[in-house]
């Protein structure tokens, strides 16, 4: 009689499969090579090897900021009012992937603006001894309550809280009528900011947090459709083709009530005839970057985008790459409030009066400024390209 011997299956060999959220975190190392001379310098010499001064000290960190904060809030804003208070379900299904994004660009923000500081180990005074008479501490305290609800949400979404799934969803609605407001106030607040600096006549208006809101609005917006065309699971149905119509129209009609909303701001100050005001307006119309606002952000980041989706909103591809001009050129915006603002002089002469390096109102940002900008930028690269890989963050096919 033959013997037989039992033949164990051979295990399945595992294998690193590469998928196209991979480009993420393969881009991020790219960066935080690029950047990590800048990051040395900065926690090595502090803001000394940057091009801010006495007259210009916030720079192009606070304005990636701002615009990290558009785009994470305004996303937010945007998905919370469509899904639960409009009741649009079907865009639910970008919820984990809306969240993590958005936790992702805020953590990104913070860090950003944790380095701006002139003494960062310093930042829990804003804890322990506040001043709610600044707008800077309800920032902060604002900020960190929005970080532990959106943590929250992106553990019941992601499945790591032990809650049956009517329990999570429950919660997942009460949490995000409590982050609307939150972020309402969050958006105004960060407006505000700039409003109440009466030495600074183009921030010194009521209307400022007003085009805060709307910018963020159309930035989330923008964000969102992108976010669609890159992970919605099934782009073969109707359901896809209708989600983006939508989309399409909404980032259009905020991209353009926010250009409008500028343009009345713009006028209006140009208008009342403020000399320091309309010197800042004209610095950033007629400029040294000039061509940051009339060609960055007005033609490439408005007006194509613009043209692209109110006539191609049956087109997914290029509703997709509207959007992704709209998200990549808002940062004009936020630049072009920062800086102006800071390099005109408040008083006649005062460029004269004394010099020195770090009292000048020329202020370009330096190449250590670019470099930690790329660091930030790969390490929130490196993170949402782990996390979409290893985290249950994308809808399922």
């Amino acid at each position: 009689m033959a013997q037989t011997t039992a033949i164990r299956p051979a295990a399945p060999e595992r294998r690193f499969s590469f998928q196209l959220t991979d480009l993420f975190w393969l881009l991020g190392i790219v960066l935080l090579a690029a950047g990590a001379w800048g990051m040395w310098q900065r926690l090595s010499e502090g803001l000394a090897p940057t091009a801010l001064n006495s007259y210009v000290p916030w720079g192009l960190w606070v304005g990636f900021y701002d615009y990290l904060v558009w785009l994470e809030v305004g996303s937010l804003l945007v998905f919370t009012t469509v899904v639960y208070l409009v009741g649009y379900k079907p865009l639910a299904a970008l919820k984990p992937q809306i969240y993590f994004t958005g936790f992702v660009a805020l953590f990104m923000a913070l860090l950003l603006v944790l380095l701006d500081l002139g003494r960062p180990t310093r930042f829990w005074h804003v804890y322990l001894y506040p001043d709610f008479g600044s707008m800077i501490t309800w920032m902060v305290w604002l900020h960190t309550a929005y970080l532990v609800i959106l943590l929250a949400k992106l553990l019941l979404v992601t499945n790591r809280v032990s809650v049956g799934p009517e329990r999570r969803d429950w919660l997942l609605q009460k949490l995000a009528y409590l982050s609307l407001p939150m972020g309402l106030a969050l958006i105004i607040v960060s407006g505000s900011i700039f409003g109440v600096v009466t030495a600074r006549p183009l921030w010194n208006t009521s209307s400022l947090p007003l085009m805060f809101l709307l910018s963020s609005l159309a930035a989330g917006s923008a964000l969102i459709t992108l976010l669609a065309v890159l992970f919605w699971p099934n782009r073969q149905t109707d359901e896809y083709r209708q989600v983006m119509k939508l989309l399409a129209r909404m980032t259009a009609w905020l991209l353009l009530a926010g250009a409008f909303a500028a343009g009345i701001i713009g006028l209006t100050f140009l208008y009342q005839g403020s000399p320091a005001r309309a010197e800042a307006v004209n610095l950033v119309l007629t400029g040294p970057y000039w061509w940051s606002f009339w060609i960055v952000h007005l033609l490439i980041g408005v007006l194509i985008p613009l043209l692209v989706l109110f006539t191609q909103a049956h087109r997914p591809a290029l509703v997709g790459f509207a959007s992704l001009l709209a998200v990549v050129t808002f940062v004009a915006v936020t630049l072009n409030i920062v800086i102006p603002a800071l390099a005109t002089p408040e008083l006649e002469g005062l460029v004269l009066a004394y010099v020195d390096p770090k009292m000048s109102f020329d202020y370009v940002p330096n190449l250590t400024e670019w470099m930690l900008i790329s660091f930030i930028f790969g390490l929130g690269g490196v993170v949402y390209g782990l996390g979409l890989r290893w985290l249950p963050v994308k809808p399922a096919a």
